[in-house]
């Protein structure tokens, strides 16, 4: 069973082009069953939220989906990212000798960038776009407890010189590291939502819709379960 989660409920809108099983699960091509949960805006929201649902429907993977916003100049909106990194770029204790994007855990010990080791998807390294979406696969996500707009990113060129982020959203870091505490592999598949220049749909629901139904389509047609989890560098 796979476990599909997001910051809210339209952002899940395209598991509906699936059949339904009961109020929450659907039946995928290939038989499998995929649950859909909302987890909240924000880290702590999303890490308790994916916390819970992973021990409600003990899923055998994992997958994340949503926005994000550009870092990388060369992205543009409708693009799909498949992340390889996550990192908390909002996390500073470079007082206490740790660089951008690292904090401690409960052992003292630093935590910082996950690497998300199963391939998100299977054949992706076969794909370079989806219905007319560039793929950018294993790309770097920053997460913080904020909604970065563009002229921020330009004001913060560390986030992309330091911690080589490709693009920004608000609840990659705490899924993933959710996962990792579970043992559970995970995917994160965005689409970004506005780029480095601060261009935007003109729509935002109809876009919203759209990229819902994309993520969740790949999803259907190119979904592996592997037994990797993320590690933490």
């Amino acid at each position: 069973m796979i476990l599909v989660v997001a910051s809210s409920w339209s952002e899940l809108v395209g598991v509906e082009q699936f059949p339904s099983i009961d109020a929450q699960r659907r039946r995928l091509p290939n038989g499998d069953v995929l649950v859909a949960v909302s987890i909240g805006v924000g880290k702590v929201q999303a890490a308790l939220g994916t916390a819970k649902a992973l021990e409600t429907w003990k899923p055998s993977h994992l997958i994340g989906i949503g926005t994000c916003g550009a870092i990388r100049q060369d992205m543009e909106v409708g693009d799909i990212v498949c992340a390889g990194r996550v990192v908390q770029y909002d996390i500073d204790l470079r007082r206490f000798g740790l660089p951008r994007g690292s904090t401690f855990d409960s052992e003292s010990r630093e935590a910082g960038v996950l690497v998300l080791e199963s391939p998100c998807l299977r054949m992706l390294g076969e794909l370079d776009e989806y219905r007319g979406r560039k793929i950018w696969e294993r790309g770097v996500l920053g997460t913080a407890d904020t909604f970065l707009v563009a002229s921020e990113r330009k004001d913060k060129p560390w986030i992309a010189g330091d911690l080589h982020v490709d693009a920004v959203d608000m609840e990659s870091y705490a899924i993933v590291a959710a996962a990792s505490l579970s043992g559970v592999p995970v995917s994160i598949v965005r689409t970004v939502s506005d780029t480095w220049r601060g261009s935007r749909p003109k729509s935002y629901g109809k876009f919203l819709a759209s990229a819902s139904q994309d993520m969740c389509a790949l999803i259907a047609q190119y979904a592996e379960p592997s037994e990797k989890s993320p590690t933490i560098l």
